[in-house]
């Protein structure tokens, strides 16, 4: 059954990030794995998209960052983590924002595309392998960006590297790229959508349900609130 799993997760991670949670599910549950069924490939029937791409301890470890724990946000911690392009949240309520912000902490690099001085930080954090973040991204990315993007890094007496506007820049492999929309229906080029994976983190209204809940929650018996992250974290 891996057959119809792995080309059910790899199309999943591939073609799904931009969507809704409902075109999501008619595109995996009504459309792809009725085919694979049709054409005779196994796969594990009901196919289950979290038990392929992520274990319950890591999802519990999103969920005490700060990512909710409905299916469209556990969907998104997948594509945000597991793609093999970085991932460009459309994220108008900054869900994506708060979880990565919480998920690296101090070892976060924050900046805008517009600020004067991004191009050295942003060399700073590839040299290091250290995460950066550019928030509030328009429907246009700036050029300069584009090998780190596309990722064209080369061999150069043993090291890896990529240029950066005019100059080469050593690649650490622990080196992870995040950018984030605060539009709520941008239009990306095709281009754009080939470089990066764009993941849609606008939230549902089961996803507000849960939020709202924590929310209730910590106002009025604080003490379970506090109960229950620390049961979170053991669990993890």
């Amino acid at each position: 059954k891996v057959t119809g799993d792995s080309l059910l997760a790899a199309s999943f991670l591939s073609y799904t990030g931009a969507f809704s949670s409902d075109f999501r599910s008619r595109l995996m549950v009504h459309t792809w794995e009725p085919d694979l069924i049709e054409r005779s490939i196994p796969l594990t029937e009901p196919f289950v998209l979290d038990r392929q791409l992520v274990d319950e301890a890591t999802k519990q470890i999103w969920v005490s960052e700060g990512l909710p724990a409905d299916e469209l946000s556990v969907q998104n911690g997948i594509l945000t983590t597991k793609g093999s392009r970085f991932p460009l949240c459309i994220d108008p309520q900054e869900q994506a924002v708060k979880w990565i912000k919480s998920r690296h902490g101090s070892d976060l690099t924050v900046k805008t595309l517009n600020d004067s001085d991004f191009l050295k930080h942003l060399e700073l954090a590839i040299n290091f392998g250290r995460p950066f973040l550019f928030e509030k991204v328009e429907e246009e990315l700036d050029p300069v960006i584009d090998p780190i993007l596309e990722k064209n890094t080369y061999i150069n007496e043993g090291q890896m590297f990529v240029n950066l506007g005019d100059k080469a820049v050593e690649w650490d492999t622990n080196f992870r790229l995040y950018m984030t929309s605060k539009l709520a229906n941008p239009h990306y080029s095709p281009e754009i959508s080939g470089k990066a994976m764009i993941i849609n983190y606008s939230v549902t209204l089961k996803g507000l349900e849960n939020q709202l809940l924590d929310v209730v929650v910590g106002r009025e018996r604080k003490d379970i609130q506090d109960r229950y992250s620390v049961l979170v974290k053991d669990m993890s």
